[in-house]
């Protein structure tokens, strides 16, 4: 009698045991899970934060010189959001950083997709303003660059309809893709200037104005440019080559003055004390 009741003593503790055991693995389970979650919440959160920085800095040239009111506006919001974003990222609060991430990229396609457009309208406009006086003179080199102009042009209304039909949800690859057409539309003005440049030039100063620097190239600009519109082709061959001619650039100033509490989100991020402190 005294075994049986040794033996059902012993099941009874090894029965308890074993329910502990999977407690506890279920439990270790359970918070693997969550830390791995989190590193996956991390990684994605950082690696968009890179794109942005990326995004930001390729178009800031472009709404500095040329932007709108309204493009400007926009991209306010987009930078606003992003420094929001790095803000919640420093607090480890990942998930709630990748959703301002998301949220400042819906705003960038949309403002990525207006200066495409302005580019390539502005490409078209002095490729064909310039047109009939390479044809005039019968200039074989500016002839030339007239044709890579207007291929480059083609090349960047292709690459914006593909931009346009990538997946609504993927946005960075459909920023990369804009980005690599506004690229092929700055290439198109920049051979618009080249084929005025070469007609312009006396035939005995001539040389190869693809090989012209960024200040030769604004030299010739300034003196052959019509009074009325100098100015506009000076800003725009500034933008070609991604400088901004304002003294501090449009990023720059939104970055020196956020206004983080122009966000409806951030105010209601800075009710709840467990994201961000009072005066963050």
């Amino acid at each position: 009698m005294r075994k049986s009741q040794n033996v059902s003593g012993a099941w009874l503790v090894f029965v308890m045991a074993l329910v502990i055991a999977c407690f506890l693995s279920a439990d270790a389970f359970a918070q693997r899970t969550k830390t791995s979650q989190r590193a996956g919440e991390q990684r994605k959160a950082e690696t968009a934060l890179k794109d942005n920085r990326y995004f930001f800095y390729f178009i800031d040239s472009s709404i500095s010189n040329l932007g709108t009111d309204e493009e400007k506006k926009l991209f306010r919001e987009a930078i606003q959001r992003d420094i929001l974003a790095q803000l919640l990222y420093m607090k480890f609060l990942f998930k709630e950083s990748y959703g301002e991430i998301r949220k400042s990229q819906r705003i960038l396609i949309d403002l990525y997709g207006k200066t495409l457009s302005r580019d390539i309208g502005i490409a078209g406009d002095l490729l064909n303003g310039f047109a009939p006086r390479v044809i005039e003179i019968k200039d074989s080199r500016a002839r030339s660059y007239l044709h890579l102009g207007y291929r480059d042009m083609k090349n960047a209304q292709t690459a914006m309809l593909i931009g346009d039909n990538i997946t609504e949800k993927l946005y960075s690859m459909r920023l990369y893709q804009y980005v690599r057409a506004i690229k092929l539309a700055k290439h198109a003005k920049r051979y618009a200037f080249f084929a005025l440049i070469e007609i312009s030039t006396p035939r005995g100063e001539r040389r190869l104005v693809n090989n012209f620097s960024f200040g030769e190239i604004e030299e010739r600009l300034v003196k052959i440019g019509p009074d009325e519109s100098r100015e506009r082709h000076l800003l725009i061959h500034w933008d070609n080559y991604y400088r901004a001619k304002t003294a501090k650039s449009f990023y720059d100033e939104i970055w020196d003055h956020p206004a983080l509490q122009e966000l409806e989100d951030y105010k209601d991020y800075l009710s709840r004390k467990e994201y961000i402190e009072e005066g963050d």
